[in-house]
């Protein structure tokens, strides 16, 4: 018989049952309280230590041939670091018969068909499936207070073994409004007391600074798991960080401890640097099962990550790498790659296509693994974009044109927009010099029909217009005949067009 509270803490899809000692630790005691009868008011916390979500379902908690094992229906998931309250009674309404002293329960077992607990001497056990989470022994040197629920140390309880030492434990201070009791349900543990700040073995550490046994000096953070202390007893978690040995015993006697990269501490055939064979596991403790280098380049295809680069640093610019071909010798991470040829010789993923760096591949016309548009990959200096070195005798952009020529002389090319950029060898003298007249930054010259500044536009200063408005039919001006007249006036016309294009 029981009745669940609380709902799915998380979601169900996320949570694992658990599987490993600690997953599951107690962390908060209220047996045989006073203030309310004990069949009402007594209850006890769970945390969820496992750094994931946790399936409660099929988790039993037992005592002294009793036990209270949580049903798989309906789902229940406690999330990680999350707390869960069992408890005889849910009822937190002080005028109800069964209230509880005002706790949040989570899960209502009971009292006299299930489950009871004894304050002066008694045990609480976590399993799941014959696996022991954590087990809560205690008795009357604990000195279990009527009202106050027992809490364990904040410290101490991510700790298996840590969790359990009866000094790592002390009466709750936090009071629950109204019931007159005492305790953290649901909530996370307060600090003992200002005891905690001592530090009572002398290590330099106390509690509250990690010392998850502040009684003897060879526990504490900075200890190493599996020295033995001064009676001969190793312990396997010295360091007080919930692991026990850390990796420094050689527990199979093949040399290495995990801390030496003995990936498998209970078989002595199984080590950094064993010979890998084709067993299904993995013998050398890469990382990878049954690697083995075939075709003894040093190379396997177990994907390690590989200075890239060589900048001595392995950092996210770097990539993974194996051996591509492990039938091949010539092909490895460390080989040299050949460039251009379809094949990936240091198997970094392609064919070396841009030997001078310069960010674009060859052409097609390079190799068979190429694709690119530098026309020229082994000078850096040429590629599309680049500027056009004239006289140099090369196609600089590769846009198919090499040295476009200033043909006229005047300093300007065709490219720099030079709009008449003529030889006069070929043109004739007199075009020829015209040329050399007309080039960007050139002065406009009126009425001649020619764009002298390449700006686009013909006769385009306003002085051509004033020139043309003070010109005479006799004498003076620009003519002096009625022939000549017509001329300039035609030449107005075109002026005015040019102006009324410039003004558009």
């Amino acid at each position: 018989m029981f009745v669940l509270f609380s709902s799915v803490f998380v979601s169900t899809a996320l949570a694992v049952p658990p599987s490993r000692g600690s997953d599951l630790t107690i962390t908060e005691v209220q047996a045989d309280p006073n203030q309310v009868a004990p069949y009402y008011g007594e209850w006890f916390e769970i945390y969820n230590n496992a750094g994931r979500p946790i399936d409660l379902n099929g988790v039993m908690i037992s005592r002294a041939g009793e036990s209270i094992t949580v049903p798989a229906d309906p789902p229940i998931t406690l999330g990680a670091g999350d707390y869960f309250v069992f408890g005889v009674s849910a009822e937190q309404n002080s005028a109800a018969s069964n209230y509880n002293g005002n706790v949040p329960v989570d899960y209502v077992y009971s009292y006299f068909d299930e489950f009871n607990m004894s304050a002066p001497d008694d045990e609480l056990i976590v399993s799941y499936d014959g696996l022991v989470l954590d087990e809560l022994d205690w008795d009357s040197t604990w000195d279990l207070v009527p009202n106050a629920a027992h809490q364990v140390q904040p410290n101490a309880l991510g700790n298996e073994w840590a969790n359990d030492l009866s000094w790592n434990w002390c009466p709750a201070e936090a009071f629950i409004p109204v019931s007159g009791m005492y305790g953290t349900p649901g909530t996370a543990n307060d600090q003992c007391s200002a005891e905690y700040n001592n530090d009572n073995d002398g290590d330099g550490y106390s509690e509250f600074q990690g010392d998850c046994d502040d009684e003897h000096a060879d526990i504490h953070p900075d200890a190493v798991d599996g020295i033995a202390d001064p009676n001969g007893v190793a312990n396997d978690d010295a360091d007080c960080d919930g692991i026990r040995d850390d990796g420094i015993t050689d527990d199979d006697g093949d040399g290495l401890a995990e801390i030496d990269g003995d990936c498998n501490d209970g078989d002595p055939t199984i080590y950094t640097g064993a010979v890998e064979s084709l067993n299904g596991l993995d013998d050398d403790c890469n990382g990878c099962e049954d690697d083995v280098d075939v075709d003894l380049d040093g190379w396997t295809t177990c994907p390690l990550v590989c200075d890239s680069n060589d900048d001595g640093v392995i950092d996210i610019r770097d990539h993974l790498c194996y051996d591509c071909n492990e039938g091949d010798a010539t092909f490895n991470p460390d080989a040299p790659e050949v460039p251009y040829d379809g094949a990936d010789q240091d198997c970094d993923g392609f064919d070396e296509c841009d030997v001078d760096a310069d960010g674009y591949e060859a052409m097609a016309a390079a190799g068979p693994g190429c694709d690119g548009v530098d026309c020229d990959d082994s000078s850096a200096d040429v590629h599309p974009g680049a500027p056009e070195d004239n006289g140099n005798g090369v196609d600089d952009d590769c846009d198919g044109v090499v040295d476009l020529p200033d043909a006229d002389g005047d300093g300007f090319t065709a490219e720099a927009g030079d709009c008449m950029d003529l030889e006069a060898a070929a043109v004739g003298e007199s075009e020829g010099a015209l040329s050399a007249q007309v080039h960007p930054g050139a002065r406009e010259v009126c009425f001649d029909q020619v764009d002298n500044d390449c700006d686009g536009w013909i006769d385009n200063l306003p002085t051509c217009v004033r020139e043309l408005n003070t010109a005479t039919v006799r004498g003076g001006g620009l003519c002096n005949t009625a022939g000549d007249a017509a001329a300039v006036l035609a030449l107005l016309g075109v002026a005015l067009a040019a102006g009324r294009r410039r003004n558009a």
